[in-house]
């Protein structure tokens, strides 16, 4: 991804689906509660295996959301994919929460609880693994535990619920208030934490669609970074500041720097009030430091292998140019995490600008990064990555690049005709960033003496060491 280029336009994020989710609870032989979850299949689109509540899309067979439709959403997502069957009039509303932006899937999820039926069994066959693949109930403070561990994945919304589930309740009623408080306050301040102990914040910024947001991720234990922010529209810095500082009461934890990956608007333009409203540095490469507006700001220059202490942990900057010359990546070893700016991204490619970018530098970057083995990539846009999606990206750029040096000939071709070809698998690209990216690659198939321009501007091109057609 990049800040949003001339001509094109900034797009609103995904339109979330309504949806309902069955939270199912029941008294444990201790007398605390369980609640019921769901390991989603690993070949799911949306949080494969992780733990989470059974539910899904309200569909037209459920009726109006407002005439019982949500419940029996509820109950028929919950048949489905556990076999358990429970009343839509037994269900009691217990908030709503919508899917952060940095997905290309969103819901507006409401929440349903009900208290299991006495005597109530789980089947020993799930009717739909394809969906979910276990099921139980759980000591909610045991998942928090396990998840905390790193020995149980958990989708962010969830995690905050079965702390609140975790603490001692004397019913329903109250189980049903403590989660609509719950939900309540998510939304306005929400503790994102894909990792633990890594939280973020999606803030709204002027970047290149698909995307819409900028993740400004905040890694650390008894001090944390607070990187990228992107946003200096007031309402979103005020939304992040006030993260920050439910960071600090829940955690203890206290703000070291703004850390920023690279000098582009989308990662920086909130940087300065940031840093200004909690009197702390900015740290970034030296390149991203001349360019960016610091005025009334410390600024620290970063250098490649330098070491940020963060507090019972340690975060590397990595010199990693090629999308812009100043970026930077972080490499959190103990968490084997990498926060790779605009190294990739979760939602689709990043652009490499021939005037600042450097297709070569770029894969170089990407292929450096990919050898440190990480388990988990935190991008500045869309949702966290496998580590191995580095290496992916590695081959669909040199699977690209076979594409273009496919279509070079010894007679010269028009660089429109030749990026037009070279992305068919790519209709939704606007034309102007599949000529942009064409070029970058062209540039650096010039560097290695694999083409060359036939005119100044780079507007046609030849494939080199092969002969011109006689009279052509």
């Amino acid at each position: 991804m990049s800040e949003l280029p001339a001509g094109i336009s900034r797009v609103s994020p995904p339109r979330p689906a309504l949806s309902a989710l069955a939270v199912v609870v029941r008294r444990g032989r201790n007398g605390t509660w369980e609640v019921l979850l769901g390991e989603r299949s690993r070949r799911s689109r949306f949080m494969p295996g992780n733990l989470a509540f059974p539910g899904g899309r309200l569909e037209g067979s459920d009726g109006p959301p407002d005439g019982g439709g949500l419940e029996r959403c509820a109950s028929r997502e919950l048949f489905e994919e556990t076999g358990v069957e429970i009343a839509p009039d037994r269900w009691r509303a217990a908030g709503a929460r919508i899917t952060p932006p940095m997905f290309p899937l969103r819901f507006d999820a409401r929440f349903f609880l009900a208290e299991a039926p006495e005597g109530m069994t789980l089947p020993e066959t799930l009717p739909s693994p394809d969906e979910i693949e276990s099921l139980d109930f759980f000591h909610p403070a045991g998942v928090v535990e396990s998840w905390a561990s790193g020995r149980a994945l958990v989708p962010p919304p969830v995690v905050p619920l079965l702390r609140a589930l975790g603490e001692p309740h004397d019913g329903v009623d109250a189980l049903v208030a403590r989660t609509r408080e719950v939900n309540a306050g998510e939304e306005r301040h929400p503790r994102i934490e894909f990792v633990p102990g890594i939280w973020t914040l999606p803030v709204a910024t002027r970047t290149l669609p698909p995307a819409t947001h900028t993740n400004a991720w905040m890694p650390g234990r008894g001090r944390f970074a607070i990187l990228d922010p992107g946003s200096d529209d007031e309402s979103e810095v005020e939304r992040l500041l006030g993260v920050v500082a439910r960071h600090r009461r829940e955690t203890g934890s206290e703000p070291l720097a703004v850390v920023l990956t690279h000098r582009h608007d989308d990662h920086v333009a909130g940087a300065r009030q940031v840093a200004k409203a909690l009197a702390l540095p900015v740290k970034a490469h030296a390149d991203t430091l001349a360019r960016v507006d610091l005025d009334g700001v410390r600024a620290d220059e970063l250098k490649d292998g330098e070491v940020l202490d963060l507090g019972g942990e340690t975060m590397t900057a990595l010199h990693t140019p090629g999308h812009a010359p100043g970026h930077l990546a972080f490499h959190l070893p103990d968490r084997s995490v990498l926060l790779a700016g605009d190294l990739i991204s979760g939602l689709s490619t990043i652009l490499i600008d021939p005037v600042e970018g450097h297709m070569g530098l770029y894969l170089d970057s990407v292929r450096r990064v990919a050898g440190l083995g990480c388990r988990s990539v935190l991008p500045a846009h869309g949702p966290p990555l496998p580590g191995k999606s580095l290496e992916k990206l590695v081959a669909h750029r040199e699977e690209r690049e076979r594409r273009i040096r496919a279509l070079l000939t010894a007679d010269p071709r028009p660089l429109d005709e030749i990026a037009r070809e070279a992305y068919p698998d790519a209709p939704e690209v606007p034309v102007v960033l599949k000529r942009t990216q064409t070029l970058a690659h062209l540039l650096e198939m010039e560097r290695r003496t694999d083409a060359r321009r036939s005119d100044t501007e780079g507007l046609a091109w030849i494939a080199s060491g092969k002969k011109r057609r006689a009279g052509g």
